[in-house]
């Protein structure tokens, strides 16, 4: 069976390691991996998995056209393995040629984390961002959910979904990082809303995983390891432990994917 993952932090191997010192003082874990598009090649492979959908973050907007140069780079040298997804601030003066630029590199959508990048899901200048995205038929990979922060709230990403009904979104974590339960009650039942599984299977138990699964609708949910935070070949382990059906599975693992990016790789 094929498997795709799709939520995967890539970095400049010259940053890579603070980079991912960064992300685990933020959490307060321990990171698995070293955060470089090698190291998500080759370990990737050894789980399996046959394609990845890799980003970055823009933490301010004058950071933008470096960090979507690298995806775009990373993409073209390994199209068979990669699908891209470019980064851009909602304060960026110029995020309308910045999705431009984005549509002509070939990547699908765009990757936002608000507690880092400091924004609210529905602010007023988030919302612009999300016209502009859905006039281009890009797709949203939101970081969703902390229990600590107001900025990626899952009640604002469901007010601001209201506002974008066109607008295609990721909520990734379930749809609320740490707040699980919370996510579905006012995510669940969108046809424009998938979520992935990153982050989310270490914290909570395999009986309460399905439940949110099932919550959303097999259709609806992306297998994804938010690497380098976690392993790929331990993430598996952890979903392969889940009491779903082969049909779910197979949605989960690639189809959903493939259905949302309009990619189809031979087995």
């Amino acid at each position: 069976m094929k498997i795709i993952d799709s939520h995967v932090h890539i970095y400049p191997d010259k940053i890579a390691h603070k980079a991912v010192q960064s992300i685990g003082d933020f959490y307060q874990l321990n990171m698995e991996m070293d955060g470089t598009l090698a190291h998500v090649l080759s370990r990737s492979a050894e789980a399996g998995i046959t394609r990845s959908l890799v980003h970055s973050v823009a933490l301010t907007w004058e950071r933008t056209e470096a960090i979507n140069n690298f995806i775009v780079a990373s993409v073209q040298a390994h199209p068979d393995r990669l699908t891209g997804f470019g980064s851009v601030h909602p304060d960026h003066p110029q995020m309308e040629k910045v999705l431009d630029g984005i549509v002509d590199a070939g990547l699908k959508g765009v990757k936002l984390h608000p507690d880092t990048q400091f924004f609210h899901l529905d602010d007023p200048a988030a919302i612009r961002l999300y016209e502009a995205m859905a006039e281009r038929g890009l797709i949203l990979l939101a970081h969703t959910g902390d229990h600590r922060y107001p900025y990626s709230q899952p009640e604002r990403m469901a007010r601001a979904l209201d506002k974008v009904p066109s607008l295609t979104a990721i909520c990734a974590h379930f749809g609320g990082w740490s707040i699980w339960n919370q996510a579905w009650k006012v995510l669940a039942g969108r046809s424009n809303v998938y979520v992935d599984t990153s982050s989310s299977l270490y914290a909570i138990t395999p009986e309460e995983a399905v439940k949110i699964i099932h919550r959303y609708g097999a259709s609806q949910v992306l297998f994804a390891t938010d690497m380098p935070m976690w392993d790929p070949v331990k993430e598996l382990e952890r979903f392969n432990r889940l009491d779903l059906t082969e049909e779910e599975r197979e949605l989960i693992l690639y189809k959903n994917f493939e259905r949302l990016m309009g990619e189809t790789d031979g087995e």
